[in-house]
This record gives structure tokens, sequence and C-alpha cells, in this order.
């Protein structure tokens, strides 16, 4: 798996679709033998929102744990992985304050960084069948990246893919995750568009991880079709709605190169100014 601090012109990247259980031991126990079970080198391995938990807002409130509990429990399969593994929305417990953090790992275990969900899903609200994550989260503050060997990625969660200003927060950079628990209504009218728009107008790599099938607590049917699109907007691999898949793509930094130079859009923005501040820095490292 991935060694070394030199630059790579290739990211190796694996993209882990699962059916998530609201049973925070079960998903774990699945999280380890997918990072046992990989026989291919990888640089990157990245896991859905809601990757520990995906139930009831209840069940998921009561799940969280304190951050340093699931950084040291999580920290530790990133080392047996010996790969920058993403879990990509897992409740944390600040005092009172819960939130949806996506927690990125290098290969020795060490944090690299942490995003907090910003904005927050509801969907049909004062319904009966109303889906709303105030009642469960509080939003985040803003956008985060992290550099890994000559690699500058952005980090997103799910709901977040419909604003494309968090998205050019993180322009120019080369790889864009989006974790994610798409309803299956919402996703077939929505997924694929969005990330594609989000790949061709900032130049980059997209990566859309997400949940699949119909989860058991809830009964929401979950969309799948995690994929991978390049900065032209290709989907390059995909997977389908209902089973737990594992996707291997590879990802070219000339690509990235090719597609500026052939149209060099990033270079003619007119509003916004230039590249925007990340984390308080420009990307974590």
């Amino acid at each position: 798996m991935a060694e070394g601090t030199a630059e790579l012109e290739r990211l190796r990247v694996v993209l882990v679709q699962m059916a998530s259980s609201q049973d925070w031991g079960e998903n774990l126990r699945s999280v380890r033998r997918t990072l046992a079970g990989l026989d291919a080198p990888c640089d990157l391995v990245v896991f859905p929102e809601n990757v520990l938990c995906l139930g009831s807002s209840a069940t998921v409130r009561a799940a969280a744990r304190p951050a340093a509990t699931v950084v040291e429990e999580l920290g530790e399969l990133a080392r047996q992985a010996r790969a920058v593994t993403v879990f990509g929305g897992v409740p944390v417990r600040d005092a009172e304050r819960v939130t949806n953090a996506a927690l990125v790992f290098a290969p020795d275990g060490r944090l690299l960084a942490r995003y907090d969900k910003v904005h927050l899903f509801q969907l049909d609200p004062g319904s009966d069948a109303a889906i709303d994550e105030t009642r469960t989260y509080t939003h985040g503050s803003g956008p985060v990246g992290f550099d890994w060997q000559g690699w500058r990625i952005g980090l997103s969660i799910c709901y977040d893919v419909r604003f494309p200003e968090l998205f050019r927060a993180y322009a120019p950079c080369d790889l864009v995750l989006c974790t994610a628990a798409f309803t299956r209504s919402t996703g077939m009218a929505h997924w694929h568009v969005l990330l594609r728009a989000r790949a061709i107008e900032n130049q980059c790599y997209v990566a859309g991880v997400g949940q699949c099938g119909t989860n058991p607590e809830t009964g929401v049917p979950l969309f799948g079709h995690s994929l991978a699109i390049d900065p032209w907007g290709e989907v390059l691999a995909e997977a389908g709605p209902e089973r737990e898949e594992v996707l291997h793509v590879e990802l070219h930094k000339g690509r990235i190169d090719g597609v500026r130079r052939r149209l060099p859009a990033l270079q003619h923005r007119r509003l916004g100014g230039g590249p925007q501040a990340v984390g308080g820095r420009r990307y974590r490292r």
C-alpha cells in the first residue's frame, strides 16, 4: 500500500459501498473484514457516511462517542490497512454537541483531518415521513481539506453536494470526496447530475461513496451507485444500488492537467476571487 513521501502521479483509490445497520459493533466488524480482504495495492480507502451507525435519530445520538475514543479506535484500523483511510461520517460527541464527522487517518494511524458536515439534510419537513438531520447533529463550521503525497483532497458529506460553493472553496484541488447515504428517491433524480457537475466545474476528480439497500431500522431505501468521476465529467467506475461492493479505480494527475489545459475555465473566474482558505490553512498536511 502507500509508502514513502514522493508525489504520486497516480492515486489508487478504493471506494467501499456499504449497507450499514444501526449496530456499531456489526458495522465495525464489516469494516475490518473489508480492510483485511483488500488484495490489491492502494493509496486511499474511502468508507461512506454513517459507516458505523445508520438508524433513527435517537439511535445515532445514543451511539455517538467522544472524539478521542473514535480516533483511537479507527486510527488502529488505518494502521492495519497501511493506507490513508477515510471514515466518511461518524457521530462524534463533544459535550452535548453531536456532529457528523468525516475522519481521515494516515497509514500510521495519525489523524490527518476532521470535517464536520456543514449542510444538514431535511426532506419533506412537517410530514410524518420527514427526515431532519438537525434533530441529530449540529452544523459544522466550514470546509476542510488535506494534502497527501502531492494530491490535494477536499471533504464533503452527502447533502453538501447541493452547495457548489463548498466545492469551489477547495479549488484548485485534485479530488473531492463526497461520502453519502443518499435516499433512493433523491438519488434517482439528482446523484449523478450533481456529482458530475461538481467535477466538471472544478475540473477535478470527484468520488461519491454511498450506502445501499434498505436500512433495517428506518426502512429508508438508500441509493447506492458509488462512483468515481474524472475532471471532464466521465464516470470511471460505478457500483449498483442494492449490494455492498468494493470499487478499485486509478486517478491520474495527467488527466487533470490535460483537461485544464484544454479548457482553462478555472483561470477565467471573474467572481469570488482566488482560492479560499480551507480549515484555517490552505490544506492540512
